[in-house]
């Protein structure tokens, strides 16, 4: 019955059955040394996730004391100590369904080079909660750190430690010269060849995919600097975790669903290869040297337009809650946009802007500055360098410093001004609406949300543990803008965008600003991000009504002000949440007011981690 349950909530990621120890385990290998399996839980949790003392007895039955985990947890949503694997675990938290800061990248993905470079029988193990976007992100991002494309496991992982030793002694055996070649291979020696740097170009493949894994413009084009074709790319480490990790579909037309879903999490990979290929942004994560010369650069956000399809096929009673906002809202008072001007009254929609807390990014980008090759190489560890005088990165997550509270904050929001901002147009697939969001001043947004908290409490969305993980909407508190010019942020910093519908969640975007925008030097100085549905987080319930949206972004002046989140008085009351009171909107709810039980399970397999 357990194991039923199990696989309930597995879904649709592939299981891992050991007949020798008689177990099933939420787990799968994506290479023969790489591994990624769900949270090892302990008491009622452990009743449909992995039983923590069996996620053990496979691991040390299979690979000994040569396997290490690494935990992308935060310790508000699960903890353990690294003393229930005998302390070979690493953490690397961030909040689930989100990705992460991309420094975190590098750190990942250079650790599970030096474990795993330290012996050919050692493993690397992830895992978040469900095993899946988190942990595909992270393995992925080590992946494509590798010189040569990785191969999926030759026996789906089931050599145990004894197998596995015999096959390396063959192998090796394999590999030992005759006496006739021995003094070709001595004088190849000594020949001097220039090694192929990893993962030096994503070239067409990472250029070609880019509409589908993101709409990058503009974004370099990936080019080899010794001319040889890249040996490693991101459609084959994606592909080859998604073979791994998801059931095959019984339906040998159907293609199995992608290991790493989040457009989001696909997108920050994308970033990644081309860092990995020497392509990306110029003056990305300076040395300390060139960051006293040149600061980090600046880019203002204009304006977004969201264009949504007409809400008619949406529950009548979940647009009754759109309307209440619309009536009521206190935006339209302060603007004089009366919604009676608008020819669609349920269609309000307004975006708040966050980001990871400052403090907490600038710790992550020392440290990758710090453990960077000496080389160049994104994807290698300088030896040594974890460990400095008055720091060790082994200590960096020990504590509950960065991840007990909330790690996204946010800091601006943007929405429609004027009975211009909201327009229609008739299409032969129905009409759509466009919304024109720009920065809104303090005095605009609390009015708005002084009478959303007001509306009736029949139109309040109650907020329970869903897809928006990380609460932030209308009782954050921001930074009060003086103007609506546009909102200025550091153009190397990770940015979130989440749009809502009065209380409602619609869906969210990660984004950093440097990697979309022309070179600082270029006749064009401004970019418009383009990304449809698809490439938006969870667009489901009133999302799914989304047809596309655009961001808007122009360099502006290196001394320009950054909007930044407001100070927080302590840790302590960070930790409480005190002035970060809980948002109100998830979209597993907006989803349940919408409507069929199917729209309802669908939300939830697209909430897995």
């Amino acid at each position: 019955m357990a194991d039923f349950v199990r696989r309930l909530v597995s879904g649709n990621k592939a299981r891992y059955k050991d007949g020798d120890l008689d177990l099933e385990l939420d787990l799968a290998y994506i290479t023969d040394r790489v591994i990624v399996m769900g949270y090892p839980a302990v008491g009622f949790e452990g009743m449909y996730r992995n039983r923590r003392e069996d996620a053990k007895k496979f691991l040390q039955h299979r690979h000994g004391n040569n396997y290490w985990v690494f935990n992308f947890c935060p310790t508000k949503e699960n903890s353990y100590s690294a003393d229930v694997f005998d302390g070979r675990v690493s953490r690397y938290p961030f909040p689930d369904h989100h990705a992460p800061p991309l420094a975190i990248l590098p750190l990942v993905a250079r650790e599970m080079r030096v474990w795993l470079d330290g012996s050919p029988e050692r493993v690397a193990v992830l895992h978040c909660k469900a095993g899946k976007g988190r942990s595909g992100t992270m393995a992925c991002s080590y992946l494509l750190s590798l010189a040569d494309a990785p191969s999926p496991p030759t026996s789906g992982g089931k050599r145990t430690k004894k197998e596995h030793a015999k096959l390396r002694a063959e192998e090796l055996m394999n590999t030992m010269p005759t006496d006739d070649n021995v003094e070709t291979d001595l004088r190849a020696e000594r020949v001097d060849h220039k090694a192929d740097d990893p993962i030096k170009a994503e070239l067409a493949n990472v250029a070609s995919e880019a509409s589908s894994v993101q709409s990058i413009s503009p974004a370099p084009s990936p080019s080899s600097s010794n001319g040889h074709s890249a040996k490693n790319s991101l459609s084959h480490v994606l592909e080859l975790h998604t073979q791994g990790r998801m059931q095959r579909s019984t339906s040998p037309n159907k293609k199995p669903k992608q290991g790493v879903s989040i457009p989001s999490q696909r997108r920050w990979l994308y970033y990644w290869s081309l860092l990995l290929a020497h392509q990306g942004p110029s003056g990305f994560w300076p040395l300390e040297a060139d960051v006293r010369v040149h600061p980090s650069p600046k880019v203002r956000l204009t304006h977004m337009s969201v264009r949504m399809r007409e809400l008619s096929g949406v529950k009548t009673g979940l647009v009754r809650v759109a309307n209440a906002v619309i009536d009521r809202t206190s935006l339209a008072k302060a603007t004089h946009l009366r919604v009676s001007t608008v020819k669609n009254t349920q269609s309000l929609v307004w975006v708040s802007l966050a980001r990871y807390d400052d403090d907490f990014v600038e710790e992550l980008e020392k440290w990758e500055k710090r453990t960077r090759s000496e080389d160049g190489d994104f994807g290698k560890r300088n030896p040594g360098s974890e460990h400095v005088e008055g720091g060790d990165l082994g200590n960096l997550f020990k504590s509950d410093t960065w991840d007990k509270g909330k790690m996204v904050r946010s800091f601006a929001r943007l929405g429609t001004h004027d009975e211009d901002s909201v327009t229609e147009e008739s299409t032969k697939d129905g009409k759509i609406i466009t919304h024109l969001l720009r920065p809104l001043t303090g005095e605009n947004w609390e009015l708005l949300r002084n009478d959303i908290e007001t509306t009736d409490g029949n139109t309040k969305v109650p907020a329970k543990d869903g897809i928006a993980s990380e609460e932030a909407s209308l009782y954050d508190a921001t930074r009060k803008l003086q103007n609506d010019s546009g909102v200025v942020v550091d153009a190397n910093r990770e940015v979130r965008a989440k749009l809502y519908m009065g209380q409602v969640f619609m869906g969210w975007f990660w984004f950093i600003p440097t990697f979309h925008m022309p070179p600082r030097d270029a006749e064009q100085q401004t970019v418009t991000l383009k990304l449809t549905r698809q490439e938006v987080d969870f667009a489901v319930g009133i999302g799914s009504h989304i047809v596309d949206l655009e961001v808007n972004l122009e360099w502006c002046s290196e001394s320009a002000d950054i909007i930044s989140p407001p100070e927080r008085t302590t840790s302590v009351e960070s930790r409480e949440g005190k002035g970060e009171p809980a948002g109100v909107a998830a979209a597993v709810e907006a989803v349940a007011s919408a409507g069929t039980v199917g729209e309802i399970v669908e939300a939830k397999q697209a909430a897995e981690d």
